[in-house]
């Protein structure tokens, strides 16, 4: 009896070793939660964030006056601006009449590449240092006349224009004509609706009242 006993025993532990775990567990592999691996070429566009363009540069540039009748408002600016000198005994017939019988006369001139087409019209008519202009035959009141430019501001359509310096003229038919060519000068831009032109503080036509 203890023999069979024994023998059963045996076949059981036998029968147990033949049958453990065939088939062995495969490690199951752990992915990383909510994690994406990083590429090393930098060329990475999954992050969903945009590069910052250009910081620090500043792309406000100013704007140029609105300037009809002159052209090449490009990039580089305002090449051609407008003068105006004085027919005279004219009789506005080529021009804006003006004082008695004379006329203010646009003249197209060029300028050096501006974004301050008014200034520049400004001084280009305040450096003409000739009576008559070329062969034109038109009149310049300010020839005798060292004025600078001081200042020339624009605000709400009103053009404010400091000047300063020796204001000479010939006689007093000279006074509208000076008045003319400034004012004019100022009037070709659309921003300019108003002139208001000093001299060393006073007002035009205070100094002129003194001519």
């Amino acid at each position: 009896m203890r023999k069979l006993l024994g023998l059963l025993l045996i076949s059981f532990v036998l029968l147990i070793g033949c049958t453990k775990n065939d088939v062995e567990e495969k490690p199951v592999s752990q992915p990383s939660v909510g994690e994406k691996p990083t590429s090393n070429d930098g060329n990475d566009q999954s992050s969903g964030e945009k590069p910052a363009e250009n910081p620090g540069q500043d792309q406000d540039d100013e704007k140029p006056e609105d300037n009809p009748g002159t052209t090449d408002q490009g990039s580089s600016g305002v090449t051609k601006v407008k003068i105006f000198l004085i027919g005279i005994d004219d009789n506005g017939a080529s021009g804006k009449k003006i004082g008695g019988n004379d006329s203010a006369i646009p003249v197209l001139v060029d300028i050096e590449p501006t974004k301050a087409p008014l200034k520049a019209a400004l001084t280009k008519l305040l450096s003409l240092n000739e009576q008559m202009y070329g062969q034109s035959g038109f009149y310049h009141s300010l020839y005798q006349s060292n004025l600078e430019i001081k200042s020339v501001v624009i605000d709400n359509g009103e053009a404010v224009i400091e000047l300063t310096g020796d204001l000479k003229l010939g006689g007093v038919l000279d006074n509208p004509r000076v008045k003319a060519q400034i004012e004019e000068t100022a009037l070709q831009f659309d921003s300019v609706k108003r002139v208001s032109v000093f001299i060393d503080g006073k007002r035009l036509d205070e100094v002129l009242s003194l001519k």
